[in-house]
């Protein structure tokens, strides 16, 4: 950590001492209001959902028992029902969050940007909770063979399954960080890659690459090419989350690197994002192009990231050199080896690129962290 960062630090420690000996009951005070008040909207959308699932489902599955999974079932209903309420809530609640956060007026930029962020995190919420809501009872299912639920059961765990939704969706917005926005974007890329695979309709699609799971039409590549369109968004919304973070710790004359860092991983995500539109059976040549500068580019990320923000922890450095190394043994079990096919290659280097983002903001955010009052860097 330079001379200057360490300065500015203890000039910010300094006045939030003081801050925090004037003003912490009112802040405490002001805090739990906030919390209160989320509490009280999540409830409220829980009750909606509730009642709007119940009607749905004494509609939906009227006059005859309902299946847990399959066509017409209560798991199809409950994710549907799920995804709506899910979005609704956190769509809602977000923008309600960037209000009370953002000084005004706004921008044209600024508004553009405020609502590709909302769609892309929605959508991303969307995704994850019918994905997950469907695996659910496609596994109780399983568990519960040829077992049914009569009409007004299955409309009140219908109903029940939307609330739950919606508490919990109205709740993750209303205190949504950088770190939450990256878990998002894991559980995206899991919940999204998993229902391609177990939905594919070629069998060997592991025998040629990853992008076969985006070929053809269906819901396994429609969710495929989805997943990484919407996490490439995701990817650039979490860019500015956590580049307003970087800033807020980093000496003034960090602005250059800040700006650099900011533009790569936009880069990084629009990349993402081409990856799933372009899909490999419509242009092959074009959508390899695209993924390898993708990898290439995230690579370089990673080996730059100490020089874009130098006070990172050294336990970080040595992951980012691990990282890199064991990409590079990937690449060479790939070629000239011969031990891994493309899909392993691929596999495996995008398992260790999610690893390393989401270790690089958990550390970012600890640094933040130390950095609150009463925090480590605050003593």
């Amino acid at each position: 950590m330079n001379l200057s960062l360490t300065e500015e630090k203890s000039s910010r420690r300094g006045s939030r001492r003081s801050e925090k000996k004037s003003s912490s009951p009112d802040s405490l005070r002001v805090l739990m209001r906030g919390a209160v008040a989320a509490e009280s909207r999540a409830l409220a959308f829980a009750f909606v959902a509730l009642v709007v699932g119940i009607v749905v489902g004494a509609f939906v599955f009227a006059g005859e028992p309902a299946a847990l999974s399959g066509a017409r079932s209560v798991g199809v209903t409950a994710a549907f029902l799920a995804g709506v309420s899910a979005g609704v809530a956190f769509a809602t609640n977000y923008l309600r969050l960037v209000r009370s956060t953002r000084p005004r007026p706004l921008s044209i930029g600024v508004r553009w940007r405020i609502g590709v962020d909302t769609v892309a995190l929605t959508v991303s919420a969307v995704i994850v909770v019918s994905l997950l809501t469907g695996t659910v009872f496609a596994v109780l299912q399983l568990a519960f063979r040829d077992f049914a639920l009569d009409p007004p059961a299955a409309a009140v765990v219908t109903g029940a399954v939307a609330a739950v939704a919606a508490y919990l969706l109205t709740g993750a917005a209303s205190q949504l960080t950088t770190r939450a926005i990256a878990n998002l974007l894991a559980m995206l890329l899991v919940s999204g890659g998993l229902a391609s695979m177990l939905s594919a309709r070629n069998t060997t699609w592991w025998q040629h690459n990853f992008s076969a799971l985006g070929s053809g039409d269906g819901f396994s590549p429609y969710t495929f090419n989805i997943t990484l369109v919407f996490a490439g968004l995701v990817i650039i919304t979490l860019t500015h989350h956590l580049t307003h973070d970087i800033q807020q710790l980093s000496a003034p004359d960090a602005t250059s690197r800040i700006r650099v860092l900011r533009a790569w991983l936009i880069t990084v995500g629009a990349l993402f994002a081409g990856v799933g539109m372009v899909s490999v059976d419509e242009a092959e040549p074009l959508h390899i192009v695209i993924a390898t500068t993708m990898s290439v580019a995230f690579a370089g990320l990673i080996a730059t990231s100490t020089w874009l923000v130098p006070w990172l922890p050294r336990s970080f450095t040595f992951v980012s050199v691990i990282v890199l190394a064991a990409f590079g043994v990937v690449a060479l079990l790939m070629w000239p080896i011969g031990y891994f096919n493309l899909t392993a290659m691929e596999l495996l280097s995008s398992i260790l690129l999610l690893t390393w983002l989401l270790l690089f903001v958990r550390a970012i955010a600890a640094t933040a962290d130390d950095d609150q009052p009463g925090g480590l860097m605050s003593d």
